[in-house]
């Protein structure tokens, strides 16, 4: 029922099995699955899989693919798929089974070159008794060598293995597992750990829909090819969970080895609710020369649709989706997606090149335009401000009912659409641009003129004129205004200030552009030396934080 060992004093792996239960909830949840969920599970490696077609028996580069990957000490694995379980057949095989891929080799029989794969059966018996078996004596080779003893390892013609298996599995393991000098050189590496949220970056997988441009996106620069293989005689091409395959044969243009994997985190221990993995995968973009220096900030996304795509992953329903690319030096964009808008999940993005590379979330530094934070001069009506002077009376203030009583008729009747300004964001306005929690004549013109500029802003992007901002127009209005915030920073805005249907009505933008004018106002007044530092006593910070 569990794993166990041959030897009786051997325990550590039920011990180990046990542990990787309680990670994920249950033993059941464990059951099934990919054979490279554990490799990367339990090396922090890098999987890819690989489909072999059986209308294309010997696709080339896959040996090449397959020795390189051993010579730097990765975990490779195959199966035989069944429909039917785990049950054996005439030729020694486990349909249904796993075994793993431990050596390549060729031999030369008179003018053929033989291309030999060596395979282990986890089980450490039922061995392959077909040609280059441990019992083939075709020609006495095979037994020199695998031995002639039943341990579960035996070699296979690369012809016979297409024939009986389905997929391959590679783990590519992280420079971290390998060491300093792992045989064969390392991979280069980099990790982002990201989420797509509903109604805030989770726009589909399609190019051309109106919020793919909202997706995570990440920056990637191949300066240097790798060496070329002068031995093999075919390209590497580009081999994915698709087993599609790149450049012609013989083709010679510079190219870098790119591997990207795309993990779900934390998903499989829903199998017990009845959860299933999200239909995941990701899109590369070339970028080129002319877009490169406008790609600094999400302003750029707008020129996504123009991007040349170089590659795409197939889109699963699989924890971990990956793709082996082969792309030309120059710049790149990795786009991760769910195939529907609005799934949400937490993700890992991982980049792995032969040779050195550069990757970076495509993300804003935190900053505000001076207009943002500047009064604009709007000269209050004469009417206005004799409205003003009578609610104020003889102390010539405002408190915060009054603020409501003029605030929320004088604006709605200024809006294109009804709109309402409540009490509880009245007192918000009243802390940010009022003084010891009243309003005279000039702040109230200060107030009163960024009301006018903020109800601008939100009919500009309320472009059905429905009263309301979805989560994707509230960035847009929120960079209009001049507020150049962060992806965690802007998921949290929008989490806070969005309604339950996922809409900011103009009372909650209203709110939403007083907290930000109150954060960066006290935020310049305490900066330290200019280097980006805030120093806030608890006083301090207690007084910005309770705005929201």
């Amino acid at each position: 029922m569990f794993v166990c060992s041959d030897q009786r004093n051997e325990f550590w792996a039920p011990l180990l099995e046990k542990a990787y239960a309680k990670l994920h909830g249950s033993y059941e949840v464990m059951r099934g699955g990919h054979m490279n969920e554990a490799f990367v599970d339990f090396t922090g490696g890098v999987g890819e899989v690989l489909y072999l077609k059986k209308d294309t028996p010997n696709p080339p580069g896959l040996f090449s693919i397959l020795r390189h990957a051993l010579a730097k000490e990765s975990l490779v694995g195959a199966t035989a798929l069944s429909d039917r379980g785990e049950y054996r057949t005439e030729d020694g095989l486990v349909k249904g089974h796993a075994y793993s891929v431990t050596g390549t080799h060729k031999v030369s029989l008179g003018f053929t070159r033989v291309r030999l794969l060596r395979l282990r059966n986890p089980w450490g018996r039922v061995e392959w008794n077909g040609a280059w078996s441990d019992r083939w004596d075709g020609s006495g080779v095979g037994g020199c060598l695998a031995g002639e003893k039943e341990d579960g390892e035996f070699w296979m013609e690369l012809l016979d293995f297409f024939r009986h298996f389905d997929t391959i599995q590679i783990c590519s393991l992280s420079p971290e597992v390998l060491g300093p000098s792992p045989a064969g050189g390392g991979w280069h590496i980099h990790t982002f750990q990201g989420r797509w949220v509903r109604g805030f970056n989770s726009g589909g997988s399609q190019p051309g829909a109106e919020t793919f441009w909202t997706n995570p996106q990440f920056r990637l620069t191949l300066l240097e090819p790798d060496e070329e293989d002068e031995e093999e005689d075919g390209s590497l091409g580009c081999w994915g969970a698709a087993g599609a395959r790149g450049p012609a044969r013989g083709a010679r243009t510079p190219k870098c080895t790119v591997l990207l994997s795309l993990i779900q985190r934390n998903q499989r221990r829903l199998r017990a609710q009845g959860l299933r993995y999200l239909t995941v995968g990701f899109h590369v973009f070339q970028v080129g020369p002319r877009l490169l220096g406008l790609w600094d900030s999400p302003r750029s996304r707008a020129h996504l649709s123009g991007l040349l795509r170089a590659d795409r992953s197939p889109f699963c329903a699989r924890r971990d989706v990956s793709r082996r690319c082969r792309l030309r030096p120059g710049h790149y964009l990795v786009v991760p997606s769910a195939a529907r808008a609005g799934d949400e999940a937490d993700f890992t993005l991982r980049v792995f090149s032969e040779r050195r590379h550069t990757a970076v979330e495509v993300d804003d530094v935190i900053s505000a335009d001076l207009h943002a934070l500047m009064v604009p001069y709007i000269p209050l009506e004469l009417e206005l401000q004799q409205l003003f002077q009578e609610l104020a009376g003889e102390v010539r203030r405002w408190g915060c009912g009054k603020c409501y009583l003029f605030v929320f008729p004088v604006a709605r009747a200024h809006a294109q659409t009804p709109r309402e300004i409540g009490l509880r964001t009245c007192e918000q306005l009243l802390q940010c641009f009022g003084h010891g929690g009243s309003l005279d004549l000039y702040h109230f013109q200060q107030l009163w003129g960024h009301l006018l500029e903020w109800q601008a802003t939100f009919d500009k992007f309320d472009e059905d004129a429905s009263g309301t901002m979805n989560s994707y127009e509230l960035r847009l209005a929120l960079n209009a205004a001049g507020f150049h915030l962060n992806n965690q920073l802007t998921q949290a805005l929008t989490s806070r200030y969005r309604d339950s249907r996922l809409r900011v009505d103009f009372e909650r933008f209203v709110s939403c552009m007083a907290q930000l004018i109150c954060v960066f106002r006290h935020c310049s007044q305490h900066l330290d030396g200019g280097e980006g530092v805030v120093c806030l006593t608890h006083r301090q910070w207690m007084q910005v934080a309770t705005f929201s």
